[in-house]
């Protein structure tokens, strides 16, 4: 997504003309405009409301890089958050943190470690989450640069990205179309049956399943997350 001037983003102009204004501010921003381009209460187009929701998350992005990773009881807003919150918020900072939904090897040294966070939160949470992250961080996120070379890992990766965004959308702004989307990106993600150390050479080789297997685990729990209520989620 090309990046946005204060001049096109509303949350960015929102920012510059309030420099105290946090991501409370401009997650009530966003809920305001939503009900004027969301497409199951108005008779904007779709794209409108998709564009909405990307100058959003650009903003939040833009915040959380200039904003520390936070840990448990270290960052303003988080010391009453659970384990989940606190897991969820370090997930959505990798994402924002990252340069494309495309594997790229060279991503910020702040995005590995949001997501060690998600996993040290995910501790004191659940442990299929714990699991999934730390299979996330090992098979992919470690590996980037060598898993670049395959397309089946490329297309799943894209999906996952784009399921964890719609996700976020969802906990923003819970609705029927931002739970489908999310749902349908998600549903991009099979199980891994390719693969298996003991059969046949081309199944003992393939060097691509554990990456896809990881990506996999995460759709598992972010299916799992999608089931609960919505978090309260402090950025």
């Amino acid at each position: 997504m090309p990046q946005a001037s204060s001049r096109d983003n509303p949350f960015l102009t929102y920012v510059s003309e309030h420099p105290d204004a946090d991501a409370q501010a401009l997650k009530e921003l966003f809920r305001i405009l939503a009900k004027r381009t969301h497409p199951d209460t108005s008779n904007a187009d779709r794209k409108s409301f998709v564009r909405l929701q990307e100058l959003y998350h650009e903003a939040l992005a833009r915040m959380a890089d200039l904003e520390p990773t936070p840990r448990t009881g270290s960052t303003q807003g988080t010391q009453d958050a659970s384990p989940r919150e606190l897991m969820l918020v370090a997930l959505y900072r990798y994402k924002s943190l990252l340069p494309t939904m495309e594997i790229d090897a060279r991503v910020p040294d702040r995005a590995g470690a949001a997501l060690k966070s998600a996993i040290a939160a995910a501790e004191e949470y659940r442990a299929e989450a714990k699991g999934a992250l730390e299979s996330f961080a090992s098979e992919f996120h470690a590996r980037r640069q060598l898993l670049v070379r395959f397309p089946d890992v490329r297309t799943k990766y894209r999906s996952l990205m784009k399921g964890i965004g719609s996700f976020f959308d969802y906990q923003w702004m819970p609705n029927a179309y931002n739970l489908r989307l999310a749902r349908s990106y998600l549903e991009e993600l099979h199980p891994v049956t390719d693969y298996d150390p003991t059969g046949s050479p081309e199944l003992r080789s393939n060097r691509s399943a554990p990456a896809r297997s990881a990506l996999y685990r995460m759709r598992t729990m972010l299916e799992y997350e999608i089931s609960l209520p919505v978090a309260e989620l402090v950025i």
